[in-house]
């Protein structure tokens, strides 16, 4: 279980490495919002901002309870670092509507659900990962912001991200699970930011809520999160 949360944390970290040495990072844009039996689908434009255009790449898709997928099609970018499903014509290179040729990033997911893609290069020089949470868990406080994702369907592991913070600093928080109470002091980094995980079971609970608050001088953020059996409901 350690090693899968360490390996989505990293994943949303995208920090720059060999694979991506300056730091590339995807952006998506919310286009529209429809239903599919009954649930709620999003459809994303997404875009990686400096990949080569020079390149074809394959886009992989990674879902809780599943292992990462590649995707069957063929990616490419566009000047804007538009994903598309063609190699852009002249008139395309610099448009953020390309038509038919977008390729449409469409998500289901439960409240507080990320789904993670990565952009990979076809001669493996370039990896790029990125996150997007349709429905967040998050509350905010002037510059500060919490959220709480989920790390397993059922939210028996939860991952907790906070930013805003002072850099450097230690911020208090408290968490409270089915009667049980954790106070401490979250570790804040250089980029003001917190990122914690946490493994929710209770003797005796199968299920439960795990409310977490922090506060610092400046603010004060709290996130309440269902967990265990049950608890996980696709919008």
């Amino acid at each position: 279980m350690q090693d899968l949360i360490q390996r989505q944390i990293n994943w949303d970290a995208n920090s720059p490495s060999e694979k991506n040495p300056n730091g590339l990072y995807f952006q998506f844009s919310k286009t529209d919002e429809t239903t599919s039996s009954g649930k709620r689908v999003v459809l994303y434009r997404a875009y990686v901002f400096g990949a080569p255009e020079n390149k074809k790449y394959t886009l992989t898709v990674w879902k809780l309870g599943s292992d990462p997928h590649v995707l069957p099609n063929q990616v490419y970018v566009n000047a804007k670092g538009l994903l598309m499903t063609h190699k852009p014509s002249p008139e395309q290179e610099n448009s953020d509507f390309v038509g038919d040729s977008e390729l449409h990033i469409t998500v289901q997911a439960a409240r507080a659900e990320p789904v993670r893609y990565a952009l990979t290069s076809s001669d493996k020089a370039l990896i790029v990962y990125g996150t997007v949470v349709p429905f967040p868990f998050t509350d905010t406080d002037r510059a500060c912001q919490l959220e709480a994702r989920l790390a397993y369907s059922d939210a028996k592991a939860v991952l907790i991200y906070a930013d805003g913070l002072p850099a450097n600093a230690e911020i208090p928080f408290r968490m409270l699970s089915a009667g049980n109470l954790e106070t401490g002091k979250f570790k804040v980094n250089a980029q003001g930011r917190v990122v914690e995980a946490r493994v929710l079971s209770t003797d005796g609970n199968d299920k439960g809520t795990l409310k977490v608050s922090l506060s610092s001088a400046d603010c004060s953020v709290a996130v309440e999160i269902p967990w265990g059996e049950g608890s996980y409901h696709q919008m």
